[in-house]
């Protein structure tokens, strides 16, 4: 079998390329540690080849060795095929091949994704696509898309497949999604996707950076849907993996295509209460299966044959999603059952009514085994630098406290000044220090205490001291979205990158938002210089998110636009965005 090697770079970098590669013929032994990707070198189907047999069996070849076992999904095929796509590895070959002829005047695409890996783990770059078709011609439609990637989802080196179903009567002569039918729905009224449980016609994956594109494709109209396919099946489950959806119907016709989608929780099933636990004499903890919004929670009660209690507050803990419940009055030894009646989630999905409870025992806590109230965590931290000077000082507890017992205590020194501040009581366990200060200020903040050896003595103990970033280092940002009106929103997120001896590490930090008036303008103040993430979109449901769409009702997400590069702030007061960014997309 005769393999066509690709020209994938310039001759000069490919000598260099070839000192890396040429050693990985056979599998790597030590030396070190390899962070190259692997990548596609040669194939025996020359790219973009028609008049090719329906036996499907192609061999590639890669630069280095690749797992020899590749996981489910690590290659796909558009549109699907009657049998079993088997795939095989032999050290840095892969043969794909197969049992059952592929449909005559067809065009393929095959796509290797970056699931296939080589020996130090290290995934493909980007996917790797071949063209071919067992007709005269190649459908030469195509759809460009991009997928706005969270972070997490780039230092895991997973990126989403974008994929299209096929919409309307066309469906019924897709022999392929005979296996998917709903038995009760005749073909000719099949016209919607069934997403949770159909593959797509057309399936392609990102790169690195949340872009790609599909050929090869025919025209008509369809659903594009971007999914993280964490067990690489091709299909959606909506419980496990975050989603989204384009415009809805995408039609193909051979026009400029461009989609862009955003991931998020598409799951349309109800919440569940699913424990209840004990954090204090007054402290119950619920365990939902999803984060819900708080407002909903003093609808919860705890009830007996004799009494029902309601709480009286919440909270939630620092790195806990669990919401606790201030409760006063509840019995030892008593057996309550607990039930919440009307809690939601930010997208609204509701509490099901049929696990909605739980049995919960309260038993009384000595007081010397419960752990003391104590301040659990205080922002801006001590080793704060370069504070925004609009940044409150806010304040974490471990249990339940009453601001007026608190108050008394604190002092608060601005440039060595004693200064009269306010206290606000945000829950039961929170407490904020609005702003008094400005730029290139010095805060200190304390707490008065009792001396352990005199007590009639009192000093006073540091909680936090920190500067606020110098005038010269504010800086502001005005500007003109394309299409933008009183629905769009402006989002930075302070982006800073840390340089260690093997890699560097990005990490997000406090956002800033905005919304434009009539015509698209913004301005957003009380910046610091440095680096952001930086996006727009319109609100179209209000709720200040970017969301994703749904999928039951069938919705598109929010238009949006985000550059691939952060956007570098310098400080001053007339930074325009047009000059930060030249091409800005329009909603």
């Amino acid at each position: 079998m005769t393999i066509i090697y690709l020209p994938i770079v310039p001759f000069f970098l490919l000598i260099v390329f070839l000192l890396f590669s040429c050693a990985t013929v056979v599998a790597p032994g030590g030396g070190s540690e390899d962070k190259f990707p692997p990548r596609v070198s040669g194939t025996s189907l020359a790219p973009n080849s028609v008049k090719q047999g329906t036996t499907l069996d192609i061999t590639l070849q890669f630069d280095e060795w690749i797992v020899q076992k590749p996981p489910s999904g690590a290659v796909a095929i558009s549109p699907p095929i009657v049998g079993k796509l088997r795939v095989k590895v032999d050290g840095d070959k892969m043969r794909i091949y197969t049992d059952e002829p592929l449909d005559s005047n067809t065009t393929y695409t095959l796509t290797i994704t970056n699931a296939v890996k080589d020996l130090r783990n290290n995934p493909l770059e980007k996917s790797f696509q071949i063209l071919f078709s067992t007709g005269d011609f190649l459908d030469s439609l195509k759809a460009d898309f991009s997928v706005y990637l969270q972070d997490s989802l780039i230092k895991k080196k997973k990126f989403p497949v974008v994929a299209f179903y096929p919409v309307g009567a066309v469906r019924a002569h897709k022999n392929y999604l005979r296996k998917f039918r709903d038995s009760t729905i005749t073909a000719e009224v099949d016209t919607t996707p069934n997403i949770t449980k159909e593959i797509p016609q057309y399936i392609a994956q990102t790169d690195s950076l949340g872009n790609g594109t599909l050929r090869g494709m025919q025209a008509g109209e369809y659903l594009a849907l971007a999914f993280l396919d964490e067990n690489n099946n091709q299909k959606l489950e909506t419980d496990l993996e975050i989603a989204g959806v384009a415009k809805y119907p995408v039609v193909i016709d051979g026009g400029d295509l461009q989609l862009n989608f955003s991931l998020g929780d598409l799951d349309t099933s109800s919440i569940s209460l699913d424990a209840t636990s004990q954090r204090g004499n007054s402290e119950i903890e619920l365990s939902f299966s999803r984060n819900v919004l708080f407002d909903s929670l003093l609808n919860c009660s705890f009830a007996t044959a004799r009494d029902t209690i309601f709480p009286t507050d919440f909270y939630l803990e620092d790195l806990s999603k669990n919401p606790v419940l201030v409760v006063q009055g509840l019995q030892n030894d008593t057996l309550y059952n607990v039930v919440c009646r009307a809690v939601i989630d930010s997208l609204g999905r509701q509490l099901s009514q049929t696990l909605n409870s739980t049995k919960f025992r309260f038993k009384k806590i000595e007081e010397k085994s419960i752990v003391p109230t104590a301040i659990s965590r205080i922002e801006p931290s001590k080793i704060a630098a370069d504070v925004l000077p609009n940044s409150p000082i806010k304040i974490s507890y471990n249990h339940p406290i009453s601001a007026d017992t608190i108050i008394p205590k604190l002092r608060l020194y601005v440039n060595k000044d004693s200064a009269k501040f306010e206290v606000k009581q945000t829950d039961a366990t929170h407490l904020e220090i609005p702003p008094i200060w400005s730029a290139g200020s010095r805060i200190k903040f304390v707490q008065v205490v009792q001396d352990s050896v005199v007590d009639t003595l009192f000093q006073e103990k540091l909680l936090t001291q920190f500067n606020t970033v110098s005038k010269l280092k504010l800086a502001s940002l005005k500007g003109d979205i394309p299409g933008g009106d009183v629905q769009t929103i402006i989002v930075l997120q302070e982006t800073t990158i840390r340089k260690t001896a093997k890699s560097s590490i990005r990490s997000l930090g406090k956002i800033f938002t905005a919304k434009c008036d009539e015509n698209g303008h913004f301005e957003i103040n009380g910046l610091a210089e440095g680096t952001y993430k930086f996006y727009y979109f319109k609100d179209l449901n209000d709720d200040g998110k970017l969301t994703s769409g749904s999928l039951f009702p069938l919705r598109a997400g929010e238009p949006f636009f985000a550059p691939s590069e952060d956007l570098i702030l310098p400080h001053g007061d007339d930074n325009f965005l047009k000059e930060l960014f030249k091409d800005l997309g329009s909603l």
